[in-house]
């Protein structure tokens, strides 16, 4: 019994940091990718288009890995529909906390006048490319990788989903590992030179974030509606930023 308990520890461990390799391993392999290319000038900023290579990269080594993973433990990743219901619910009441956060966010900025400038033309090619790039890849590639795969990995490991009820949400612990290893994936690190940098309330807003959409994946067996949710957030974050800097600056 000993034993087994251990072995199921370790096996724990080894799924966790065989996610977190994964993850920036998948990350790494798409800036690598993604710099391969050379951009015309009108892309020179980078807006868009090398961070949409890089999230097709991982994005599709994900995708690999999943789909050899779902045939050999019989797992059911979530790319069907699920239930629309309970989806549609969570994209509908979290674009309205998006859309509070934004405004609350944006009038703090203005108040304190730390608004940032972009430092690309705000023309149609850039801002057109960001907004397509926000709604169209940003969801689908994160949410696969970092939502989709850790938890069926991790509820496999687990055996049993465990939950914690805060509010009105049901938290399981694969979430909130899922959570966190998403969190670790907005720190930026280099190995040559060494150094590692991060915004302790990006880390802070990732790891809620992601808490509701694994939330949104549990209930709704679906990973279509935190994909939803994702680029809806950031779609929201992106536009508000635009209007402040049209209107208020």
């Amino acid at each position: 019994m000993e034993n087994e308990k251990r072995n199921g520890i370790f096996r724990k461990i080894a799924i966790i940091l065989f996610l977190l390799i994964f993850q920036q391993s998948a990350s790494a392999a798409g800036r690598f990718v993604a710099s391969m290319f050379t951009y015309d000038k009108r892309a020179e900023y980078g807006i868009f288009t090398w961070v949409s290579i890089h999230h097709v990269v991982q994005m599709l080594l994900a995708i690999i890995v999943i789909v050899i993973v779902a045939k050999v433990l019989k797992l059911d990743f979530g790319f069907g529909i699920g239930d629309r219901k309970t989806g549609m619910k969570h994209v509908a009441d979290f674009t309205v906390i998006a859309l509070v956060f934004a405004v609350v966010w944006h009038v703090v900025a203005h108040l304190q006048g730390t608004v940032r400038m972009p430092n690309y033309p705000l023309n149609f090619f850039n801002i057109a490319g960001e907004f397509g790039f926000q709604l169209l890849l940003s969801g689908p590639s994160e949410e696969i990788l970092f939502r989709a795969l850790p938890i069926m990995l991790l509820l496999y490991s687990l055996h049993e989903s465990r939950e914690i009820r805060i509010h009105k949400m049901n938290i399981s612990l694969e979430n909130i590992i899922a959570a966190l290893l998403f969190a670790l994936a907005h720190i930026s690190w280099s190995l040559n030179p060494l150094s590692v940098s991060a915004s302790m309330f990006q880390l802070v807003l990732s790891f809620v974030c992601g808490i509701f959409y694994g939330v949104a994946y549990k209930e709704s067996k679906s990973v279509i509606y935190p994909m939803a949710m994702h680029s809806i957030w950031n779609v929201v974050m992106v536009a508000a930023r635009y209007i402040h800097i049209a209107f208020l600056t």
